[in-house]
C-alpha cells in the first residue's frame, strides 16, 4: 500500500489560484467568484490533510478521499496552466526579423489587454473551472462525514521554509564518518590476507538493507596493508589483463540466484594469481552460498547501541553547545534505541533531529506513530519516513520524483533541478532567486538529511551528482505510488500506465528489432494522457514513433538523449505544456521549425548533437526559454535573429556573431542581462565596429563568470584597418568585474585591451590567451589580484618577455617594490617559435611567490 502524496499538489494549486487573482485575469473570464471559491476550499481542506494522510492506511475511505482530492488538484492545475499558456502565447512574436527586440517590452505575465481574444476558449475555461469546483465542494463536505480533524499546529516542524545561504557505488569513503565497525573490519582482513589453495576466494558480507554491507567492504578496499597486497584491486569493473595478477574485486550488492551467470563471470577470473579474492556484498544469504562462499561469509550484525548513538550524535548535535547536547542526549539515546541498530537509519534520523532546537521538539519525534507502524509501510524503516514526514512540501515532491528514475541511477544535479522547475515544484521563497537557484537549495538540503549520498565533487566544490540508498529509493517509490513507473521496453510489454504522471523508459535489449521496441513504447503510451515526464535514455531506436504525440498533450519533460533518434515529429510543436527537452548525444539532423510553438520550453539541451546544422528560424517565439545548451555543436554556423528577445535566457552555451544577412548581430546579447555561468562569444570578425560590440553591453552581464572571445582560425594577414578594428571590438567588449575565467583565442590584432590587466578585474583567477598572433609583447596582468592559472599559446611573434610582464617596464630592476601575480600558481608557455629570451626581474618586489608549476613546451629558440 502506498502512501498518497497530495499535500504538496494542494498547495501548488493555492499558490497559482492566487497568482491568477493577483494579475485580475479573471476579470475577463467572468469567473472571479469560482476562482475565490477554489481556493477558500483548498485552504479548508489542507487543514485536514495531515490527519487524512496518517490514516490513510487503515481508513479505505479516507484513501479513496485523498484519492480523489488529489485528482482534483492536478486538474485545477492543468487548467490553469493552459490558461497562463494562451496569456504567454499572446505575448510571443508572429514574425519579422528579430530586429525589434531593442523596443519589446515584455509585458505583464498575464495582461489583461492581451489574454483570450477568443469568447469560445474563455468560456471553455470559465466552464472547466464551475466543473473542478463543483467535484471541490463535494470532497469538503466529504472531509467532515469522514471526522477529518484540522492539524493544531502542535509540532510543526521549525524550519518550514528552506534556509538560504544491481547499485552502483563507489570505492571512495570518507573514513572519518565510519563508526563502529572497526572489528568487523578486521574480521574480513584475516579472510583477505590468509593463504589460500583456491583461485579466487569469494567473501561474502551479508546483511539487511541499511546496516552498511557497502560501507564495511569500502573500508576494507580502501586499507593500506590490503593496497599493498594486491597487484590490481577492482570495484565493479573488470581490468583488461588478470593473467597471473593477485586481485581483489568487490562485487557490490547482488541480488541474482543465477548460477549459470555467476559462473560465466568466474571463468576469466580463474586466471588470476594465487591469493586473489572476490568480496561480495548481498541482502541474500543464497546468493553468498551459491557463489561458492559458505566457509568465508561474514554476516554483519546490526551496531551497538554506543555507536549507532555516536553516529546519531554527529549528525543531530552537530555545532550545538555542551549544555545543548547535556539537555538533549537522554531523550536522543532513547530515539536512537528505535533505530534498531541500523547505520541508515541513525543517520538519518540524526539529519531530521539537527533542525529541531527544543528537548519538547525531540519528545514529539520519541513520541511519534510512526516508530509502531508496523506492517502498514511495507518494510520502509520508520526513521527514513520520520524524515520524509520532516521535509517541507515542496521538497516532499521533489524527493518523490527520484522515484521515476531506475535503481542505480546518478542523479545529476542540474539536470534534476532543471527538471523540478519544468513542472513546478519549485517556488520562489518570498519573490527571491531565480528557480533554478532555489531548487539548488532544494537539491543541497536532501543531500544535508541524508537522503541522498555519495555527492561527486567539482574541482570548483560545486556537486555534480549523487547517489541514493537502495532503501531511500523504496521509500520514494512508496511515497510516489502509482503517479510515477519504470518501464521497460519489450514486445511483451503491456503495463497500464494510463493514470501514472511521470515514468522512465528503460531500454535493456541491446540490438533488439527496432520495430518491437517503437510496437512496444506506442502500445504502452497509448492512453498515457496524464504523463508528464518521459524520459527515455541509451536506446538504439533511431525514430519516434509518429503518432506519439497526439496522446501526450500534457508532457511537460521529454528527454531522448544518448539514442539514435534522427529527427522529431512536426507534432512535438502540439506540446503546448513542454518545459523541458533533451535530445543531447542524438543523431538529430534537423529541428522541425513547428518546435517553436512550444513557448512554455524552459531548456532545450542539444550538447554533443554533432548532425545538427541549424536551429529554428522562430526560436524567437520561444519567450519562456531559460537554457539553450549545444555544447559540441561545431558545425552550427549561426543562431537564428530574434534571439535578444529571449530576456529570460540564463544559460547561453556560445554566441555566434552572424555575418551577413544571416544570424545574429552582437547587439543581440543587450537584453540577455540573465546570462550566467559561461558564454563563448565566436566569429568576432563578423562585428562590423566598435559601436556594434559595444551594443552587447557585455559589462551588465553580472551573472557571467567565463567568458571566451574568439575568431575564427582563418584567413590570411589583416589589413592595419582590420587590425584597428578588432582592437576597437576588443576594447569594447569589456566585461563584468565578476568575470573569473578569460579566454581570448585567434585575435589579431597588434595589442590587447587595456582592461584586462586592470586590477578592478579582483575575482579574475584563470587567464587564457591561445593564437593572438600579432601581439609582439606579453600582457601585463601581474596586477591581477586573484589570478591564478595562466596559459599563453601560440603567440609567434614573441621574442622577448621582459619587465611589462611582471610590472618592471624599466627594465632595470628599479621595480616599486609591489608583488607581481601575487596568487599566480600554474603559468604555462606554449607553442612560441620565435621566444628567444626571458628576463625576469621584481625589482625590491617578490615576483610570483604562490608558483607552484612552471610549463613549458614548443619554445625551440629560448
Amino acid at each position: 500500500m502506498a502512501a498518497l502524496l497530495v499535500d504538496p499538489l494542494v498547495l501548488l494549486a493555492i499558490e497559482k489560484l492566487h497568482k491568477v487573482l493577483e494579475d485580475e485575469v479573471v476579470l475577463l473570464v467572468g469567473v472571479t467568484g469560482e476562482i475565490k471559491k477554489l481556493s477558500r476550499m483548498f485552504t479548508l481542506i489542507k487543514a485536514v490533510l495531515k490527519d487524512a494522510e496518517t490514516r490513510q492506511g487503515k481508513d479505505e475511505a479516507v484513501k479513496i478521499w485523498l484519492q480523489n482530492l488529489k485528482g482534483v488538484a492536478y486538474d485545477v492545475e492543468h487548467i490553469l496552466d493552459e490558461w497562463m499558456t494562451e496569456a504567454l502565447r499572446s505575448q510571443a512574436p508572429n514574425g519579422g526579423d528579430g530586429s525589434c527586440f531593442s523596443k519589446m517590452k515584455v509585458r505583464s505575465f498575464l495582461s489583461p489587454i492581451t489574454c483570450f481574444k477568443h469568447v469560445v476558449l474563455r468560456h471553455k475555461i470559465g466552464s472547466r473551472i464551475k466543473e473542478v469546483r463543483g467535484r471541490l465542494h463535494d470532497i469538503a463536505e466529504e472531509k467532515n462525514q469522514l471526522g477529518l480533524r484540522a492539524d493544531s499546529g502542535e509540532g510543526e516542524r521549525v524550519d518550514s521554509e528552506l534556509r538560504w545561504g544491481e547499485r552502483e557505488t563507489s570505492s571512495l569513503l570518507d573514513q572519518t564518518s565510519v563508526i563502529g565497525r572497526e572489528g568487523e573490519k578486521n574480521e574480513v582482513l584475516v579472510l583477505l590476507l590468509q593463504e589460500a589453495t583456491e583461485v579466487p576466494m569469494v567473501i561474502s558480507i551479508v546483511g539487511m538493507g541499511g546496516l552498511g554491507k557497502t560501507t564495511l567492504a569500502q573500508l576494507v578496499y580502501n586499507d593500506e596493508v590490503v593496497k599493498r597486497h594486491f597487484d590490481v584491486r577492482m570495484w565493479h569493473r573488470l581490468h583488461c589483463i588478470l593473467q597471473a595478477k593477485k586481485f581483489l574485486l568487490v562485487l557490490d550488492d547482488v541480488w541474482s540466484k543465477d548460477s549459470q551467470q555467476w559462473e560465466k563471470l568466474r571463468l576469466p577470473l580463474q586466471d588470476g594469481a594465487l591469493g586473489s579474492r572476490i568480496i561480495v556484498t548481498t541482502r541474500i544469504e543464497d546468493v553468498a552460498c551459491m557463489m561458492g562462499s559458505t566457509d568465508h561469509m561474514h554476516k554483519l550484525a546490526v551496531l551497538s547501541d554506543e555507536d549507532c548513538w555516536l553516529l546519531f550524535r554527529s549528525k543531530a548535535l552537530e555545532h550545538r553547545s555542551e549544555e545543548e547536547c547535556s539537555q538533549l542526549e537522554e531523550i536522543g539515546r532513547q530515539i536512537v534505541k528505535k533505530c534498531g541498530g541500523v547505520p541508515l537509519a541513525a543517520k538519518t534520523i540524526g539529519s531530521v533531529m539537527h533542525s529541531r532546537r527544543t528537548r519538547s521538539q525531540w519528545e514529539l519525534v520519541l513520541r511519534s506513530e510512526m516508530w509502531n507502524s508496523g506492517d502498514f509501510f511495507e518494510g520502509i524503516l520508520p526513521a527514513l519516513l520520520l524524515s520524509y514526514y520532516d521535509l517541507p512540501p515542496a521538497l516532499k515532491q521533489c524527493f518523490a520524483y527520484f522515484s521515476i528514475f531506475p535503481k542505480d541511477w546518478r542523479i545529476w544535479k542540474d539536470m534534476i533541478v532543471k527538471l523540478w522547475v519544468a513542472q513546478g515544484f519549485v517556488c520562489s521563497i518570498n519573490g527571491r532567486g531565480d528557480m533554478e537557484e532555489i531548487g539548488e537549495l532544494y537539491f543541497d538540503d536532501l543531500l544535508r538529511r541524508s537522503l541522498l549520498q555519495d555527492a561527486n565533487i567539482n574541482s570548483d566544490g560545486s556537486i555534480e551528482y549523487c547517489k541514493m540508498h537502495d532503501l531511500v529509493h523504496d521509500l520514494a517509490q512508496y511515497i510516489a505510488g502509482s503517479n510515477c513507473s519504470v518501464v521497460e521496453i519489450s514486445k511483451e510489454t503491456s503495463l497500464n500506465i494510463n493514470n501514472v504522471q511521470h515514468s522512465f523508459l528503460v531500454d535493456n535489449n541491446e540490438g533488439g528489432d527496432e520495430a518491437d521496441k517503437l510496437a512496444s513504447i506506442s502500445a504502452t503510451l497509448h492512453k498515457a494522457h496524464k504523463l508528464r515526464t518521459l524520459p527515455l535514455q541509451h536506446s538504439e531506436i533511431s525514430k519516434v514513433p509518429d503518432k506519439l504525440f497526439h496522446h501526450l498533450r500534457r508532457l511537460r519533460a521529454l528527454d531522448f538523449s544518448s539514442t539514435h533518434i534522427k529527427k522529431l515529429p512536426k507534432t512535438v510543436g502540439q506540446l503546448k505544456h513542454l518545459r523541458y527537452l533533451d535530445l543531447s548525444h542524438t543523431y538529430i539532423e534537423e529541428l522541425p521549425e513547428e518546435l517553436s510553438n512550444c513557448i512554455n520550453l524552459q531548456t532545450l539541451r542539444l550538447n554533443g548533437c554533432e548532425k545538427l546544422r541549424k536551429l529554428p528560424r522562430g526560436m524567437r517565439k520561444m519567450i519562456s526559454l531559460r537554457h539553450l545548451e549545444f555544447k559540441g555543436l561545431n558545425d552550427l554556423r549561426y543562431l537564428p535573429q530574434g534571439i535578444g528577445i529571449l530576456t529570460e535566457l540564463r544559460t547561453l552555451t556560445k554566441f555566434i556573431v552572424g555575418g551577413d544577412d544571416q544570424g545574429c548581430k552582437c547587439g543581440e546579447l543587450k537584453h540577455l542581462n540573465h546570462l550566467q555561468g559561461s558564454l563563448r562569444i565566436t566569429s568576432l570578425q563578423n562585428v562590423r565596429s566598435r559601436d556594434e560590440a559595444s551594443e552587447a553591453e557585455l559589462y551588465k552581464k553580472q551573472h557571467l563568470h567565463a567568458l571566451s572571445l574568439e575568431y575564427d582560425d582563418k584567413g590570411g594577414e589583416p589589413l592595419n584597418d582590420e587590425m584597428k578594428k578588432m582592437e576597437e571590438v576588443l576594447e569594447s567588449l569589456q566585461p563584468h568585474t565578476n568575470l573569473k575565467e578569460l579566454n581570448i583565442e585567434y585575435y589579431k590584432g597588434s595589442k590587447l585591451p587595456k582592461w584586462i590587466g586592470n586590477p578592478m578585474f579582483s575575482n579574475l583567477v584563470e587567464v587564457k590567451l591561445s593564437h593572438c598572433l600579432k601581439y609582439k609583447q606579453l600582457p601585463g596582468l601581474w596586477k591581477l589580484p586573484s589570478l591564478t592559472f595562466l596559459f599563453i599559446e601560440g603567440m609567434v611573434e614573441v621574442k622577448k618577455v621582459g619587465g611589462e610582464f611582471i610590472g618592471d617596464d624599466q627594465n632595470d630592476g628599479s621595480g616599486g617594490g609591489g608583488v607581481s601575480f601575487p596568487k599566480l600558481e600554474t603559468l604555462c608557455f606554449q607553442e612560441m617559435p620565435n621566444w628567444e629570451e626571458w628576463e625576469l626581474r621584481g625589482g625590491d618586489g617578490e615576483v610570483m611567490p604562490s608558483l607552484l608549476q612552471l610549463t613549458i613546451k614548443d619554445c625551440p629558440k629560448l
